[in-house]
């Protein structure tokens, strides 16, 4: 194995949303022993980079489930799919509809029309971001990295289907977490970019380990050698990746990782 591959939230990082000293320790050891760390994330650029820095080994960075790669020391695009205008503009024209939150990615920043509304309080707490006010209206380019619509999970499950009916297959649905409805780039997942990165890089995914709890990490865990599914992880994800591991608050990463590479 050349490559280990790390989803954060719900995977590398715990519930209070920290990297464990455990975690920390083997990953670092590997990284000395010329194995690639990478982190494969839904996150925005921003938080990821932060996460990323605290961390005193290098490591490479695939954000917005794989929409987008960085280079960590320049801040520079590496590879970008966007959604397109003409699909941004009828998923704003179906929330504001269903009346529906939805939250748009741009150039980094975080836009919304209601910053009183339950999911922009709910993103707003779970992620630190600060959304920025706007009339989606206003923007000159509709071009987004991403957009979410949060939600119950079984009513994102019936505006996924509407979605569908009206978009096709024009864009890739995931869920990051039971209240994300995230809808990017048709052409975009987290294991297809993970491809892209790796091949760049000399490295087969059969080499590859990846972890991931939720079910935007099933396209990234079904196409390396070794998928790994946390002990916290959906139960769809786990019925699907033949290996599991421990909770994220268990250093379930670095227990897998002891078993494969110091048997």
């Amino acid at each position: 194995m050349k490559a280990v591959a790390l989803d954060l939230d719900g995977t590398l990082l715990n519930s209070q949303k920290e990297i464990s000293q455990e975690n920390r320790d083997v990953l670092k050891q590997l990284s000395s022993n010329g194995v690639e760390i990478l982190i494969v994330t839904g996150r925005p650029y921003p938080m990821t980079k932060k996460i990323a820095q605290s961390l005193d080994f290098p490591v490479s960075v695939i954000c917005y489930n794989g929409a987008r790669v960085m280079n960590l020391k320049t801040d520079e695009i590496i590879f970008e799919r966007v959604l397109e205008e003409k699909e941004v503009l009828k998923i704003i024209e179906f929330s504001r509809e269903k009346k529906k939150d939805l939250n748009l990615f741009q150039d980094d920043i975080w836009y919304v029309e209601d910053l009183e509304s339950y999911g922009t309080k709910y993103y707003k707490n779970n992620s630190k971001l600060e959304p920025i006010l706007k009339s989606f209206d206003s923007f000159t380019n509709f071009k987004m990295i991403k957009s979410i619509i949060i939600d119950e999970n079984h009513i994102l499950e019936e505006i996924e289907k509407e979605l569908r009916d009206r978009l096709g297959d024009a864009v890739y649905f995931t869920y990051s977490q039971d209240k994300y409805l995230e809808i990017l780039n048709k052409e975009v997942n987290k294991g297809a970019t993970l491809k892209n990165v790796l091949r760049k890089k000399g490295i087969k995914m059969s080499e590859c380990i990846a972890f991931g709890d939720a079910h935007n990490d099933l396209e990234m865990l079904q196409s390396v050698g070794i998928g790994v599914a946390m002990g916290n992880a959906h139960e769809v994800l786990k019925k699907k990746v033949k290996n599991i591991t421990d909770t994220n608050d268990e250093d379930g990463v670095a227990k897998f990782l002891k078993k494969i590479f110091y048997p």
